[in-house]
């Protein structure tokens, strides 16, 4: 197809398009003191106008590589090399025709989006994921085919699919899942299918539309997805202390990190993430801390104060007996599973969902209730400092010592 060759002859550096063309190696036996490449600016922002000129190209390049006559292909050269006014104004008038050759597939489109993009490893296998359900509703059609429509009805489907970390789930295909007929307490949340939407709105808006001029209207302009928030649920006192008690029965790594859940509200993936070397001691507070290192977000690294609970009940001396550097070298659906063993409950009396992160939900419940300052909990916790306009933006990080009356008010009973 037209646009994967003009692809091969397009980079971008800064705000700027290129045109690069890299002299065959048998062209270049017939006159040695040829470049071995030739790069050009365009001198545009716009990809819808950087794929014209290079459009205009196409020819010449597959002429340069039947050529065999030395004199031919100097001119040939020189041809290529030259975008001129003349030219510009000539490709700016075939644009329409051009651009309706080079439209990019959904899938196509990704790719660039993806590359574009500045993700993490996780990151990308998890949007990778969430891509790989959309074009499975919406097909590997051309990008400007895409219609508000078929986002929704794809976000629709998808809201009928399972939760793919369940065992039941895991090996099978997404055309062997969408022949099953899925219980409700299976399938994906409400918040997951709108994430989906997000990236909808990512790769439409944002890249295709705004960044590289492909489209003139989103696909995703006015689109929503309303959906009912089944929250976590916050567990009472009691159902800590069945919690606390009933993990002392299960592995000791599971154990600890029901204790590290609880008494500092952190998230499974973060405390996963923790080694050794996070675990450090404050002089000025003379109480023990652990560095979160990478989150979700920048709010997300943090240092924690730790319970003096947990250190009471001896966490840093299990720490030094740990033979490798992280601390909880298991994979996060075991804790997930360990925990749905802890209790009977799996909803609370309002409806709302206990799992996991109903620790952080507890967590948070109970330091907000004995009074603590919100910011200081949002920091604590993770969270972007929110609720005091403007001052947001001049309110940094908190000390240790500040961070404290949050740790400290998490008690149980």
């Amino acid at each position: 197809m037209v646009h994967k060759l003009v692809h091969n002859h397009l980079v971008r550096r800064g705000d700027t398009f290129y045109f690069r063309f890299r002299i065959p190696a048998h062209i270049k036996r017939l006159n040695l003191s040829l470049p071995r490449e030739i790069k050009r600016s365009l001198r545009t922002d716009s990809y819808s106008t950087a794929l014209t000129l290079v459009c205009e190209k196409l020819l010449l390049i597959k002429q340069i590589r039947e050529c065999n006559s030395l004199s031919n292909i100097e001119v040939l050269i020189s041809q290529i090399s030259d975008f001129s006014s003349e030219l510009r104004l000539d490709a700016y008038y075939h644009q329409g025709e051009i651009n309706q050759v080079s439209t990019l597939t959904l899938s196509e489109a990704w790719y660039e989006f993806s590359q574009w993009k500045s993700w993490t490893i996780k990151q990308g296998k998890a949007n990778q994921r969430i891509f790989d359900n959309l074009i499975f509703f919406i097909g590997d059609i051309p990008v400007d085919d895409v219609t508000k429509l078929d986002i929704r009805t794809a976000l629709n489907n998808i809201a009928g699919l399972p939760q793919r970390n369940k065992k039941s789930y895991k090996q099978l295909s997404l055309e062997q899942l969408v022949r099953m007929d899925i219980p409700d307490n299976d399938v994906v949340s409400g918040k997951y299918v709108k994430e989906h939407l997000k990236l909808c709105q990512s790769l439409f808006s944002r890249y295709l539309k705004s960044e590289v001029d492909l489209l003139t209207v989103s696909p995703t302009e006015g689109l929503k997805y309303e959906y009912q928030d089944n929250r976590y649920a916050s567990l009472s006192d009691e159902q800590v202390r069945t919690v606390l008690e009933k993990s002392q029965h299960k592995p000791d790594w599971f154990r600890w990190f029901i204790l590290l859940a609880v008494y500092s509200g952190a998230r499974r993936s973060e405390l996963l993430g923790l080694d050794k070397a996070d675990f450090k001691y404050c002089p000025d507070t003379k109480r023990d801390y652990f560095h979160i290192r990478k989150g979700k977000t920048k709010a997300a690294i943090r240092l924690v104060p730790l319970h003096k609970e947990l250190v009471e009940r001896g966490l840093l001396k299990w720490i030094d007996t740990r033979t490798k550097e992280r601390i909880f070298n298991i994979q996060p659906n075991r804790v997930t599973d360990l925990f749905t063993s802890l209790l009977d409950e799996r909803v609370n009396y309002v409806g709302e969902r206990i799992v996991l992160h109903s620790l952080r939900h507890t967590f948070i419940t109970k330091v907000r209730a004995a009074g603590v300052s919100k910011v200081l909990v949002q920091q604590v916790v993770g969270h972007e400092k929110s609720g005091a306009g403007q001052t947001d933006r001049y309110t940094h990080a908190f000390q240790l010592k500040d961070l404290l009356p949050v740790i400290d008010n998490a008690t149980y009973g």
